[in-house]
């Protein structure tokens, strides 16, 4: 069994109900009820580019890739077949590719569309190395996602726009955090403006990302940030 997603273009955000509907059509071969459109298949390109296929690779690099099976691509749309044992990076990098081409990800394992984020939004995005993706996220949805930190699941990124975010990681690839520490990361834009600090509770983390969520920069003046 293979982790799957389904990648096309919609004219505006749909809803996990009509996403789902759309991949069971998809499913049954009827690839008629989604338009084609040239993004897709330029998705597809930057994807190789990134991912090769299957048959490309010698067997020594079989063990790296991603694929169960090389995507399967249409002008309408792309299926991605994922094996669960490389699923690290791999996820997050097919929506943040996927919305940079401004289309739709639908993952059926969770029930949940990825929609594109539009240039007007101008809103928060939550993202986190597990592949969920929240456009302007309630403070529930910041702490739900937060209190799911874990070695599998290690950072979290709350983004306003490019270059200005705050995120949390832990574990060795968040930099070889300490056991019961979070790396908790600012950045204003330029990469000279980028800060971090270890805190020692999930609290601490949830004060600095409901404060960049509301505006609230007081978080700034209650820990030793240092430049990084």
């Amino acid at each position: 069994m293979s982790f799957d997603l389904y990648i096309r273009r919609e004219p505006h955000p749909i809803t996990d109900e009509r996403a789902a509907e759309v991949c069971r059509q998809l499913g049954d071969g009827r690839d008629d009820v989604v338009d084609p459109d040239a993004r897709v298949l330029a998705f597809r390109d930057d994807l190789a580019g990134h991912f090769p296929d299957l048959e490309s690779l010698s067997v020594d690099e079989l063990e790296s890739s991603p694929w169960a099976m090389s995507p399967d691509a249409t002008p309408r749309r792309v299926v991605l077949c994922m094996s669960w044992s490389s699923l690290d990076g791999a996820v997050s990098f097919v929506l943040e590719l996927a919305g940079r081409h401004g289309l739709v990800c639908f993952d059926p394992q969770s029930k949940r569309v990825h929609n594109p984020r539009t240039a007007a939004a101008g809103g928060l995005r939550l993202q986190c190395c597990d592949g969920s993706r929240i456009d302007d996220p309630s403070r529930d949805d910041l702490h739900l996602h937060l209190r799911r930190l874990s070695a599998e699941n290690w950072h979290a990124t709350l983004e306003r726009r490019p270059g200005w975010f705050v995120q949390v990681g832990i574990g060795q690839y968040a930099g070889n955090v300490p056991p019961g520490k979070f790396a908790v990361e600012y950045r204003e834009g330029e990469p000279d403006l980028h800060y971090r600090v270890l805190v020692g509770t999930l609290d601490e983390v949830m004060a600095v990302f409901d404060g960049f969520a509301v505006g609230d920069e007081a978080w700034k003046t209650t820990h030793p940030w240092a430049k990084y």
